[in-house]
């Protein structure tokens, strides 16, 4: 997500841009960024001693005796755009940059589709992101008439059965590079929803009503949120109404979603811009 104040920053001429994080290989290739430091608490102490330009780009906050986010109130994109300075029109979409080679091998299949059952192995993982493994089963079953279904995510998660399983077996890279040639991503809210926007695959995703898709998500996607009288919530794992809103998502509304998302295969995606 930081791709995105960085392609902002350099529309604005600005140069010696540095980017910090425990992921370089995600800022490999990109333009944007003239240098990438792989992150470590000690090197960010000593910078702050120095008096070094760091900024932070977290776009929420958290309260852990709820265990509730706190969003802005407007998109995550937007809020870190204004806190690295940036004012003016920007466009909300992520980058990565992928080599030949690497995009060659991404293609696993002619009409492929990717899923992603859960993202509890992550390192925010939270238990109002998550549909039901069941259904994702049942959603596989069904795809596999149509496309060649690839999983991605955890060696942990659920394998579904009839997928090309890669559960734990690719790199951030190799998982964009296949989502790069894919017809559709499916999946819930999490990092591979950004990474498909970034190389510029459809998706479809299972929100439920804990988060909106308008604070966190992109509209070119088919974003499945519910409407309950609770939602949006933000609450990360507790829930006093049995996460109706993620069982009111059924099989066939995801279904519906992504036979319209490869209909609109090969067109250029919409972007989401604001002025700020």
């Amino acid at each position: 997500m930081c791709s995105t104040v960085f392609r902002e920053i350099r529309k604005r001429g600005k140069r010696s841009i540095a980017m910090v994080t425990r992921n370089p290989g995600l800022f490999e290739k990109n333009p944007d960024v003239e240098k990438v430091i792989r992150q470590t608490d000690a090197r960010l102490n000593r910078w702050g001693r120095a008096g070094l330009p760091v900024k932070t780009l977290a776009h929420s906050g958290y309260d852990a005796a709820r265990d509730l986010d706190l969003p802005p109130n407007e998109h995550v994109l937007i809020r870190m755009c204004r806190l690295a300075g940036i004012s003016g029109p920007v466009e909300l979409r992520p980058y990565v940059f992928l080599t030949a080679e690497e995009l060659a091998a991404g293609k696993l299949a002619p009409d492929q589709v990717v899923l992603q059952s859960s993202g509890l192995a992550s390192p925010l993982s939270m238990k109002n992101r998550e549909w039901y493994p069941e259904r994702f089963q049942e959603l596989c079953a069904q795809l596999r008439s149509d496309v060649r279904v690839v999983q991605v995510g955890s060696e942990r998660d659920m394998k579904l059965e009839g997928a090309i399983d890669l559960r734990g077996k690719t790199s951030l890279r190799q998982t964009a590079a296949i989502l790069a040639n894919s017809l559709v991503f499916i999946g819930v809210v999490g990092f591979v929803m950004h990474l498909a926007r970034a190389v510029d695959c459809r998706s479809v995703i299972i929100y439920g009503g804990r988060e909106k898709p308008a604070i966190t998500g992109y509209v070119a996607n088919k974003n499945l949120y519910t409407q309950v009288r609770c939602a949006p919530c933000w609450l990360r794992n507790p829930c006093d109404f049995n996460r109706k809103c993620m069982d009111m998502i059924s099989v066939d509304q995801v279904i519906a979603a992504t036979a319209d998302q490869i209909s609109r295969y090969g067109t250029l995606l919409e972007i989401q811009t604001a002025t700020l």
